[in-house]
């Protein structure tokens, strides 16, 4: 269990402690300080004899943790959960609940608790890299390769033998691809596509995570008429990179060619969404739509993606679980409120960060007119490693870190 710093105005699991709170801090400490002397049972006593240790989310993981070291996984899980129920993110909880499922060889039930504390800290390098280990195990390789390089990106201790074996397999994989990239510029001299599809599928089992590889393997399949794969490849790129509205007709195009209606119709409509009304490729998209409608009447067509969405779900592969869930409420035409909440829960699921620098981002005005500087610094500090450098957020974060930082030195120096 990560040590907690009890001087931080973060308090336990997130919780604000203030002066009145004292006693119970200091009881809480006692506690965790007998964890620590490894007298578990004395610390359990502790924890659920007090009722404002055992009432906070904190208490009830310490107590976990402590039936844990007495190898009483049940008692152990058990309270862990009631500390989610005290606190939906107290992510050490979910942590500890997808350690004990990896280590029981529930794999699917790991993923999930451990997808769900990096939505609270994405940050949080341990989980990154048993998300990798996990994806990995299942033959995920893009997502393991992603997940990697988020541990490597977060990791604060680059000299240990952990990270520096990670970031070596990292870079002589990254120098294996490098040299494939230079034979590739050599056959395109050539014009060889064949040698250069060939290498193409050798960077890819190299380094899993090469967005514009895969594109470019499409293509050459498109124009080898190799539908069945060109499609593999372009929705790869869709489910799994920042695309245009380019590759999304292209996954229209040949679902339509290898006769998937239905995935048509719904790459269609999503096309027309991103494409400038009146345009002849907007105007394309409409009569293939039109055309397709029929599918709309297909209610067993349409429950396959339901199912398909649900299959996916079930193996921890949101991207796929997302697009057909989407896929299921545009052939229904309904809103549909309570998948969509499903959906959105799990592009968070899929990238994090925006998400918690938005709520970060949101808490900072608050902070600030309670004067708890110190807080908005470590907020500040949370948004400038999960934001991108030059986003709204990230700017802000840096004027009021620098304002706050200004201020307590002035109020050290000065009395202010």
């Amino acid at each position: 269990m990560d040590k907690i710093d009890f001087n931080n105005n973060a308090g336990l699991s997130g919780v604000s402690l203030d002066d009145s709170q004292g006693f119970a801090v200091d009881k809480t400490i006692r506690a965790y300080e007998l964890y620590e002397s490894k007298r578990y049972n004395d610390a359990i006593s502790l924890a659920e004899g007090d009722f404002q240790i055992s009432s906070t989310a904190y208490g009830q993981v310490l107590i976990g943790n402590c039936y844990k070291a007495l190898n009483n996984k049940g008692k152990a899980i058990e309270h862990w959960k009631k500390a989610i129920d005290i606190s939906p993110l107290e992510h050490f909880a979910y942590i500890n609940i997808a350690n004990e499922h990896y280590a029981a060889g529930e794999i699917n039930e790991a993923i999930l608790n451990w997808i769900i504390a990096s939505t609270i800290v994405p940050e949080n390098s341990s989980v990154n890299l048993n998300l990798a280990t996990a994806y990995n195990k299942k033959g995920f390789r893009i997502k393991a390769t992603k997940y990697f390089e988020k541990y490597l990106f977060y990791e604060q201790n680059a000299t240990s033998k952990e990270y520096l074996s990670i970031k070596h397999t990292m870079a002589n994989l990254t120098a294996k691809v490098d040299f494939f990239t230079k034979k590739v510029e050599e056959y395109k001299a050539k014009h060889d596509i064949k040698t250069i599809a060939a290498l193409y599928l050798k960077m890819i089992a190299t380094y899993a995570n090469l967005p514009n590889v895969y594109a470019n393997i499409a293509e050459i399949f498109f124009f080898d008429k190799n539908y069945e794969k060109a499609l593999e490849f372009f929705r790869t790129v869709y489910l799994n990179y920042p695309h245009t509205p380019k590759i999304i007709l292209d996954v229209a195009h040949l679902s339509l060619i290898l006769q998937k209606p239905s995935y048509a119709y719904c790459y269609y409509k999503r096309a027309m969404k991103h494409l400038v009304e009146g345009t002849s490729f907007y105007s394309t998209a409409q009569e293939k739509v039109r055309v397709l409608s029929y599918v709309l009447r297909d209610n067993e067509l349409i429950e396959q993606h339901l199912q398909a969405a649900r299959e996916a779900e079930a193996d921890n592969d949101y991207e796929t679980a997302v697009d057909e869930y989407e896929n299921y409420i545009i052939l229904t035409e309904s809103e549909n409120p309570e998948l969509q909440q499903l959906v959105d829960k799990y592009k968070i699921f899929i990238h994090p960060e925006p998400f918690v620098v938005n709520v970060l981002y949101s808490q900072i005005p608050e902070l600030m007119n309670h004067k708890k500087l110190k807080a908005c610094i470590a907020v500040c500090d949370r948004i400038l490693r999960l934001a991108d450098t030059h986003s709204k957020e990230a700017v802000y974060a840096i004027k009021c870190r620098t304002d706050c930082k200004r201020i307590l030195l002035a109020r050290e120096q000065f009395g202010v």
